[in-house]
């Protein structure tokens, strides 16, 4: 299925930083990417930047801090 990693990032010229993506990951020339504070990648370029921010700003972000903060919330009570 998925992996998980966790990755340095690296300085990259005067004002980027890079990430460097992990070997086993099937790669295309280019990479697309939507972002802010979590980063969704298509590392084979397959899918648009439009259609990965779209879903990014829909489904991840809304769904994702409620859960982070659900599953914080039960380790705090713990």
């Amino acid at each position: 299925m998925g992996i998980k990693e966790k990755r340095s990032n690296i300085p990259h010229g005067r004002y980027s930083t890079a990430l460097i993506l992990p070997a086993n990951l099937k790669k295309g020339k280019e990479s697309t990417l939507a972002a802010n504070r979590l980063i969704l990648v298509d590392p084979r370029g397959e899918i648009t930047e439009d259609d990965l921010l779209e879903f990014l700003e829909r489904y991840i972000e809304p769904a994702f801090w409620p859960w982070l903060k659900e599953k914080e919330d039960t380790k705090n009570e713990q």
